[in-house]
């Protein structure tokens, strides 16, 4: 009878990538037909996350988590990277999400079956190699710009993105870092809550974005002149409004589970001003929200349950005043180029995907180029593939809220990994033909 305990090995292929690089994770060595315990480990910004699914080996002592379902565990249909999209924070409250750091996550993988085990190491990175990095402070005409600035490898030029975060304000690096990873330079602009700007989003002018337009065409020299501005959530409706007020300056928009209107505060205002609270100003002039004067708003729609909150309840109250939401709308129509928008169906947060309808049938009766994916099923938490794909209620990062964001982890893994591939598509289409 074969020593399983010397021959069983997993083999992970490759072992070091990018997070978007398709794996290969096969298990061999084991019994036949052994139920086998698969767990993986990693640490995510400090906190721990883990997952454990059971499999059964086939007949030659073999697993494919490609192809091979678990049967009991962590998520329950083939994918080779179910153990890391369907690990859960055990350290709740350290947890950081999405990662605001471009470390690698280096993913521990224990399998056991009786007295047979193995371990493995998978690696997934954030930098590509030769991706380069540096931090953003400059003061312009009266603003600071800041930022995370990565570009790819090799003398360029290359052309350009400016991502924007949502309303937990900073920045999100990995993203930045993995743009660059794919030939744009990327710079990952600061709007609130980091250093050398504001810490809350009230009264934020739009010139703002307009001096980081100008500065990323004048300093970064991009190819053909290409600044595409993306942005999630609040960061959504800012590539909205840039695309609408500064047309000129901007060559394409992808716009994750945005708002077709302008908000107040909402969770990111200063304390003691309210949800209410003023945030775009244009000119030193406020520009109108949708929780003003508005007749039919009830923020109890959301908050009069126990929490997690679901914020989109509140949000359709809103857009029933059709007075009110018109004033707040965002001019779609003003901006000439291509535009992908990327929503959520369960999205928890606002109703992203009625939103983005909104946008597409806007600028479909003025005849502009747009195309909207929908991640079905998946909830506000848009982000690149194989990241753990189950925290679904988080307290909010500036208010301290717990919301439910909507979706389910296999939703939400399956989102996150299409609508990647969907915005790299869209992105080398505009650049190619800008």
């Amino acid at each position: 009878m074969a020593d399983h305990s010397e021959i069983a090995r997993i083999v992970v292929t490759p072992e070091r990538a990018l997070i978007d690089v398709e794996r290969e994770i096969r298990l061999e060595g084991f019994a036949p037909y052994a139920f086998v315990t698969v767990a993986a480990s990693m640490r995510m910004c400090g906190a721990l996350w883990t997952s454990e699914s059971v499999f059964l080996a086939g007949h030659d002592g073999c697993l494919d988590l490609s192809r091979d379902s678990p049967v009991a565990g962590s998520y329950a249909q083939p994918s080779v990277m179910g153990i890391v999209w369907s690990m859960r924070c055990q350290e709740m409250d350290r947890v950081v999400f999405p990662p605001d750091s471009t470390d690698g996550l280096v993913i521990d993988i224990q399998a056991s079956s009786g007295g047979v085990s193995a371990s493995a190491v998978l690696i997934q990175e954030f930098l590509a190699q030769g991706v380069r990095h540096e931090s953003l402070r400059v003061d312009m005409d009266g603003m600071t710009l800041s930022g995370e600035l990565y570009t790819p490898p090799g003398p360029g030029p290359h052309p350009v993105v400016i991502h924007m975060n949502g309303s937990s304000g900073g920045v999100n690096a990995p993203r930045a870092a993995l743009f660059a990873a794919q030939g744009y330079q990327c710079l990952a602009l600061a709007v609130f809550n980091y250093p050398g700007r504001p810490k809350y989003l009230n009264d934020m002018p739009l010139e703002y974005f307009e001096q980081a337009l100008l500065w990323a065409r004048r300093t970064l020299q991009p190819r053909n002149d290409f600044v595409a501005v993306a942005g999630i959530s609040r960061g959504g409706e800012m590539s909205l409004l840039l695309a609408a007020h500064y047309a000129a300056l901007v060559s394409a928009v992808v716009a994750y589970v945005p708002s077709p209107v302008m908000h107040g505060a909402v969770s990111a205002g200063a304390p003691g001003t309210g949800r209410d609270a003023q945030v775009w100003t244009l000119g030193g002039k406020p520009l109108p929200h949708l929780w003003q004067d508005n007749a039919t708003a009830d923020w109890d729609a959301a908050y009069s349950t126990p929490p997690p909150y679901r914020q989109t309840l509140a949000f359709l109250s809103a857009t029933r005043d059709r007075a009110a939401f018109e004033r707040a709308r965002i001019p779609v129509e003003r901006y000439p180029g291509p535009m992908l928008l990327v929503s959520a169906s369960d999205d928890g947060f606002w109703p992203s995907t009625a939103y983005s309808e909104m946008v597409v049938r806007k600028r479909q009766a003025a005849g502009l180029p747009v195309a909207h994916f929908v991640c079905a099923g998946a909830g506000h938490h848009v982000h690149y593939p194989t990241l753990p794909s189950t925290l679904i209620n988080k307290a909010h990062a500036m208010s301290g809220l717990l919301l439910d964001a909507g979706g389910s982890a296999p939703a939400n893994a399956a989102g996150n990994a299409d609508s990647y591939r969907a915005v790299l598509d869209f992105l080398a289409r505009a650049a190619q033909g800008h």
